[in-house]
């Protein structure tokens, strides 16, 4: 995140991370910098590696598959999040857009 990186050089940033027992380190919105990020965690202690690995694989093992994609689901659970939009905001608002409506992503900038 932004915030971190700009206490912390990336490198360091990744180091301090999977020692204090992360077990992924996500990239986003910094593709170029994919990489980088792949030789950082090479130098990283094989105990380090080893742990973050075992731990993502009993993770996965206990993923289940997504519901199948279903067009009335959608619309239901849009449908659910409009009803909410206007429980909080009123009818009138609920109805008038926002500036912020349709950005993709609130990270973007960085």
């Amino acid at each position: 995140m932004g915030a971190i990186l700009t206490g912390y050089r990336l490198e360091d940033t990744i180091r301090l991370a999977i020692a204090a027992g992360n077990d992924l380190a996500m990239i986003c919105h910094r593709i170029p910098e994919i990489e980088n990020v792949h030789r950082i965690l090479g130098t990283l202690p094989r105990k380090q590696i080893d742990r973050a690995l075992k731990s993502v694989a009993r993770f996965k093992k206990n993923l289940t598959p997504p519901d199948q994609f279903s067009q009335a689901a959608f619309r239901k659970i849009d449908s659910e999040i409009q009803d909410l939009r206007v429980a909080v905001l009123g009818e009138e608002r609920a109805a008038t857009p926002n500036a912020e409506d349709g950005k993709r992503s609130p990270v973007e900038r960085y």
